[in-house]
């Protein structure tokens, strides 16, 4: 998902073990720490149910059951929810949040009393799967870019910009990458290119805008300026935003001028209206030390959230070798990535789509994750430096969204397409050493789209009945342009901070808040919007929300249908390690399947009603 860095990376806090690896770019956990205790539960009745209701050709295909419904199947009993919240109470624990399917309860623990409350877990034997912390809070899993070079082949025309709109106007700079950086404007892409590019385009202009949809971005101590948002519309003439936030395990929005997600969060907005201008968005805002399945399964409540969502995107995550340390003794099993599995198969069972970036870090997810490595620790640097996906987009239920680059012809269709990897299309270097204060570091200058295989999961129904070569869950899905993303807005900067190491927005290097941005972050958002117009197609025809994408995706009858296009160039081996991965033909671990044309996605989802 997106992590905020500079061109080396040099903002991020220099990680000399394991242990202190998650200092950089994300606000510090609170005084209490947000502690998951599992409930003992049906999940594999859960599984079953999600995956009969989400593959084509299956009796139940697209009969949904409502998020009550699922609790009430599959969830904890009501006497096994009593008992664990009573012993909890007993010891001093509480109160105890049940989310919304019934997997789990909540409860905000001090530091000090971890240990006692592992003990009282234990006490309680089969009424509770296990106790979930994560050591390791998640942060933004992609790239805020301010400056980088373009790719061969110029600039498409920009239309549908207001006037006296900063964006989208300026003039044409030299190409080399010395006077770019300081025209940051004048590299980024603007929404009627994407929607141009990825099919929006043909169902903007049946009406098809995403009325009557919702849309949910999940974010972990991130705020956002709603002014920001409205001048990113106002600039592009995508109406008036319906945005709103919903508050988990925190008593008020969180302060753009204090959060160091601010750009992730106006990010992601921005990019579900670039695709669905007139869909609801919610906006999901966790505390700093929130759990990832307590935001994920509020996004599920209807009623905190005024409707079900059609579509869940989140950019926040990490590579998988961090959940291994994140987790409790017998990882990677850990209670934590069992209950976010849990609660995207409810989401699958009741027909919401959820996406997930995989990342901005390549098939080496780890390396950038951990930032700049000590050269005396080469043992450090060859653990990082293997391949590694990031999760949770590598979970089976969720939909992994990777990256690509391209170049439009003058009417924004795609001319060509590749796998986004910074090393290869614009000559960044794998690896740099540098010293930091006073310590030869390796940094890794070089960004791309996650992907690769997953160390913790096998491989799911719907990726072996296509025929995948290998054994393990294989990311990602699919991938949207990612390389240099959209003309982002963002103006809440923070005196003395630069918005990439630190709170608030970075600053502009031209105009008021305008800069450009990257990474698989833009990607999954606005795949989201995509999602929530084909649902909207649904509707109308009377077949319904496309729900769980990936038996879709992979089926047989959409290859060919002109909903994927697929990517056949370029490489996410951003370290250059030769090990993972490349584009072919069909899918593979670079690019997924390919990325989506959502006027194809639509029609394929109305057939497959």
């Amino acid at each position: 998902m997106i992590r905020p860095r500079t061109g080396f990376i040099l903002a991020l806090a220099c990680a000399m073990a394991p242990a202190s690896l998650n200092a950089a770019s994300v606000p510090q956990p609170l005084n209490d720490t947000t502690v998951d205790v599992g409930l003992t539960r049906d999940t594999a009745g859960l599984m079953d149910m999600a995956r009969r209701v989400s593959s084509p050709g299956s009796p139940m295909y697209r009969q949904y059951l409502t998020v009550h419904q699922v609790a009430a199947r599959f969830g904890a009993r009501p006497s096994t929810v009593r008992r664990v919240r009573a012993r909890l109470a007993k010891a001093g624990f509480g109160p105890a949040r049940l989310d919304v399917t019934r997997g789990f309860l909540t409860v905000d623990v001090p530091p000090t009393r971890m240990k006692e409350l592992n003990r009282v877990a234990t006490t309680l034997g089969p009424l509770v799967t296990g106790v979930a912390r994560s050591r390791y809070a998640p942060r933004p899993a992609g790239d805020v870019v301010t400056a980088q070079t373009p790719t061969p082949g110029g600039w498409p025309s920009r239309t549908g910009t207001a006037r006296g709109c900063t964006e989208g106007t300026s003039v044409p700079v030299p190409r080399e990458a010395t006077v770019q950086a300081q025209f940051p404007n004048s590299l980024a892409y603007v929404p009627n290119q994407f929607q141009t590019a990825f099919g929006f385009t043909p169902l903007h202009r049946q009406g098809i805008r995403g009325q009557g949809t919702h849309v949910a971005v999940v974010q972990f101590g991130a705020g956002y300026r709603p002014s920001d948002i409205t001048a990113f519309a106002t600039c592009f003439g995508l109406g008036t935003p319906r945005v709103r936030p919903v508050l988990v395990d925190i008593p008020v929005p969180n302060d753009p001028l204090l959060s160091g997600g601010t750009a992730e969060v106006a990010l992601d907005i921005q990019s579900v209206i670039t695709g669905a201008p007139e869909a609801r968005v919610s906006v999901v805002e966790g505390s700093s030390n929130a759990s990832n399945a307590e935001v994920l399964s509020t996004a599920l409540d209807a009623r905190k959230m005024g409707g079900l969502p059609d579509v869940i995107s989140s950019s926040w995550g990490m590579c998988e070798y961090f959940v291994q340390l994140s987790g409790q003794t017998g990882a990677p099993g850990s209670e934590g990535r069992r209950l976010v599995d849990w609660v995207s198969a409810a989401a699958a069972a009741s027909g919401v789509t959820m996406l997930t970036a995989v990342g901005d870090t390549g098939a080496q997810s780890c390396a950038h994750n951990v930032g700049p490595v000590p050269v005396s620790q080469p043992d450090l640097l060859a653990r990082v430096a293997g391949n590694w996906t990031g999760w949770p987009a590598s979970s089976p239920w969720i939909t992994g969204v990777g990256g690509t680059d391209m170049v439009l012809r003058r009417d924004n269709s795609l001319r060509r397409q590749w796998v986004w990897n910074d090393r290869t299309t614009i000559g960044m270097l794998p690896m740099v050493q540098t010293v930091i204060d006073g310590v030869t570091m390796t940094v890794f200058p070089a960004a791309g789209g996650s992907g690769g295989p997953s160390r913790y999961y096998s491989m799911p129904w719907y990726q072996s009945s296509a025929g995948l070569p290998g054994a393990r869950r294989a990311t990602p899905d699919v991938s949207m342009f990612a390389a240099r993303s959209l003309a982002l807005y963002c103006s809440a900067h923070v005196p003395g901070t630069t918005g990439l190491d630190g709170p608030g927005c970075p600053p502009p290097l031209r105009g008021d808040g305008w800069f450009s941005v990257a990474g698989t972050s833009f990607a999954s958002p606005l795949l989201a919007g995509g999602v929530a117009l084909a649902n909207q197609v649904g509707r109308r025809a009377g077949t319904g929300r496309v729900g769980f994408l990936n038996p879709l995706l992979y089926d047989s009858g959409t290859t060919g249908s002109g909903a994927i296009l697929d990517v056949v160039l370029g490489n996410n081996d951003v370290l250059a390690t030769r090990q993972c991965c490349w584009a072919s033909a069909g899918y593979d671990m670079a690019s997924g399947l390919g990325t989506v044309n959502i006027a194809g996605l639509a029609a394929r989802g109305r057939r497959a009603g």
